[in-house]
């Protein structure tokens, strides 16, 4: 991914408590990213080091004393700084999208949601949901790095994107709801009503599985074409490899050969009677003659 091109649909991300995919608001736009990214680079510029760096370059020059050893060591410990201080700020800029591990200090975590979504973010709605919202994600990144993307709707990998958002966005607003479930589960005599809102959000729940089959048929979809692909491919590259082999073929070496050992043999066998040198092991004696 370019520095300057918005993320992925679908990527990982480091943070404080180990790596998590995120899925990336869909309404982020590249310029709204470049944006971003300009302004995180030109913070780390006014850092300390470049603050230094600027300050003893501009003390040495205004000073003329760049002649001297002393300003000559100055200017090289400033340029120094300044080179620091704008490399810092490079790998800031390199690593915006995929480096979170300094809290909430970042742009991008100031107000959740309004970047992107990770699969943690739903930690706090119970096993089944976060465990809904991380396959939710990992199959929209399934449509969007599939092999098979050229063969597919060009518009499908978006929409799905779309709808995921959407669904992890009003999943993540039934916090309030699933918290006041629990403490009417808690409260006597409140039965009805705790039924009433645990009904809902098994409601909510259930279209979220239903969200999650269909993304599911798609990406078994893909995967199945991948692999009718991958066969066909082998089919080639096997029909092909058999007629390099035949190509290839050493028959006709095999068939000068074949005459090889009657030669050695007519000659050996020559050379025996011309010597006298006896039989060869493989020969039978002699028959006696009969007195």
């Amino acid at each position: 991914m370019s520095l300057l091109e918005k993320p992925d649909a679908v990527t990982v991300g480091d943070f404080a408590d180990g790596p998590d995919t995120m899925l990336w608001n869909p309404a982020l736009t590249t310029k709204r990213w470049r944006r971003q990214v300009l302004r995180v680079f030109l913070a780390r510029c006014l850092s300390a080091r470049c603050a230094a760096g600027l300050l003893v370059l501009t003390l040495v020059l205004g000073t003329g004393a760049t002649e001297a050893p002393g300003g000559a060591l100055a200017i090289g410990g400033a340029i120094a700084l300044l080179l620091s201080g704008l490399c810092d700020a490079g790998i800031t800029a390199a690593c915006f999208a995929t480096d979170h591990q300094h809290g909430h200090r970042c742009p991008l975590e100031r107000s959740p949601g309004e970047f992107f979504l990770r699969s943690d973010d739903f930690a706090d709605l119970g096993a089944a949901a976060h465990r809904t919202a991380g396959l939710l994600i990992d199959l929209t990144g399934e449509l969007h790095t599939t092999p098979v993307r050229d063969w597919l709707d060009p518009e499908l990998p978006g929409r799905a994107h779309q709808a995921v958002w959407d669904a992890l966005t009003r999943l993540s607003r039934t916090a309030p709801a699933r918290r006041h479930a629990a403490r009417l589960a808690e409260l006597p005599g409140e039965t009805d009503l705790a039924a009433a809102t645990a009904a809902a959000i098994a409601d909510f729940d259930a279209l979220l599985d239903d969200l999650v089959f269909h993304l599911q048929g798609c990406v078994t979809l893909t995967r199945e074409w991948e692999a009718k692909l991958r066969h066909a491919e082998l089919v080639e590259r096997t029909s092909a490899v058999q007629v390099e082999l035949h190509a290839a073929s050493i028959r006709p070496m095999v068939d000068v050969a074949e005459e090889l050992p009657r030669s050695v043999f007519a000659y050996v066998t020559a050379a025996r009677d011309l010597t006298g040198a006896g039989r060869f092991p493989w020969e039978l004696p002699a028959a006696e003659p009969v007195p």
